[in-house]
């Protein structure tokens, strides 16, 4: 029954990921704007400017909101407000802005990639503005108009971190792999260290929990759980508007699995994480390569753990965050050890903010050290299937 499963769930997956690719329609086309400034979680409105003679505007457009520190991609629809204007090839959309994006984003049509648009997401007040209707679109709620006696929004400093999900399957015995994960800005950009120090960085504070959990055993017991409290600081190398980014993390990470004695496993290290990305040319896909070094401070519960563990690792990502999504981990210890992780995931609904949705994920693991308590145990291949809820 698991088998059968497991190996539908990766039909499902495959299946989807031939599905996703949308063809580019209209090159040339450009956006535009009569109130560059929008409000989070409400409506707002822009102008597709078309070439004469060319592709026709439709009454839906996939767009996107691209992030300024080179995170994920928000995907979104732009929805016909009003007919084409034959005479002058423009056409009024309107779409909802994402509640959790605030301060400077770009919007972009994922079919032009020369429409480009920068908005700022700050508090504004809201008008009620008359639209016209187009076919069956819906009529529209107050966008922002005017915001002459308002602030911006701050950024939310709490964040997600590494990916969160809940799998099911595995072999001798049967388990459920989870985890969870958040970072926390604890610089906003107006103190004292920001002052001091006026690159594009933010120290932060990062938890990621990772359990495994025996399903066939008596009891249903945990077979271990890995604790990871970090604080560090990132920084952006690039500016994503160029079609790529560069960040870099840089500071302490402690890992342990909260038992005692003979069961007890720990280690304290200082680490270097380079992130980078390369988007093609249509926007959406990106190529992500992720490669993480670090130093052991303490390693005295697991003396040899350089041995299956060893000084670093190699992340990477290709795909889309509104599509499918492939990514890989792979470490190798001083004795030759490996590990492979490799999880293929896909949408089952529309991203809401930074990658965070609902996702069938599929996850292949197989090698050293599944679990801090056995670092030096070799495991057979790990199939599970499931959920995540950020990748």
């Amino acid at each position: 029954m698991l088998r059968r499963l497991l190996a539908g769930g990766a039909r499902a997956l495959l299946l989807a990921a031939a599905l996703q690719a949308v063809p580019a329609q209209a090159a040339g086309w450009l956006l535009a704007s009569t109130e560059p400034r929008v409000v989070p979680g409400e409506l707002f409105e822009v102008i597709v400017v078309g070439l004469p003679g060319g592709a026709e505007l439709p009454e839906r457009l996939p767009a996107q909101i691209e992030l300024p520190d080179g995170g994920a991609r928000i995907a979104l629809e732009l929805v016909a407000t009003a007919p084409a204007d034959a005479r002058s090839q423009q056409r009024r959309y309107a779409g909802r802005w994402p509640a959790e994006v605030t301060g400077f984003a770009t919007l972009s049509l994922q079919e032009a990639a020369s429409a480009r648009l920068v908005l700022d997401a700050a508090a504004a007040t809201r008008t009620a503005v008359d639209t016209a209707q187009a076919g069956s679109v819906a009529p529209l709620a107050p966008v922002a108009r005017d915001a002459a006696t308002a602030g911006p929004v701050a950024p939310s400093a709490l964040g997600f971190h590494e990916p969160m999900y809940f799998l099911v399957g595995g072999n001798d015995p049967a388990s459920a792999r989870f985890q969870f994960s958040f970072r926390y800005r604890l610089t906003d950009g107006q103190g004292v260290l920001d002052e001091r120090f006026p690159v594009e960085t933010g120290l932060y504070f990062a938890f990621t929990q990772t359990s495994l959990w025996d399903l066939e055993s008596d009891s249903r017991p945990f077979r271990d759980t890995s604790f990871r409290p970090s604080l560090f600081y990132r920084w952006m190398l690039s500016d994503p508007e160029d079609g790529a980014s560069v960040a870099l993390s840089g500071g302490y990470e402690h890992e342990s699995n909260g038992k005692d004695e003979a069961s007890s496993r720990s280690i304290d290290t200082l680490f270097l994480k380079a992130e980078g990305r390369y988007y093609l040319p249509d926007g959406r896909i990106y190529f992500g390569v992720e490669p993480k070094v670090w130093a052991y401070l303490d390693r005295d519960d697991n003396p040899d753990i350089t041995r299956y563990r060893g000084y670093g690792e190699l992340g990477l990502r290709l795909g889309s965050d509104d599509g499918v999504m492939l990514t890989a981990l792979l470490r190798r210890g001083t004795a030759g050890y490996m590990r492979r992780q490799f999880d293929l995931s896909y949408p089952l609904r529309r991203s809401v903010f930074s990658g965070v949705g609902a996702f069938a994920h599929l996850q292949y693991l197989s090698g050293y050290g599944e679990t801090l308590l056995g670092y030096d145990e070799r495991r057979d291949p790990q199939v599970r299937i499931g959920v995540s809820l950020v990748r």
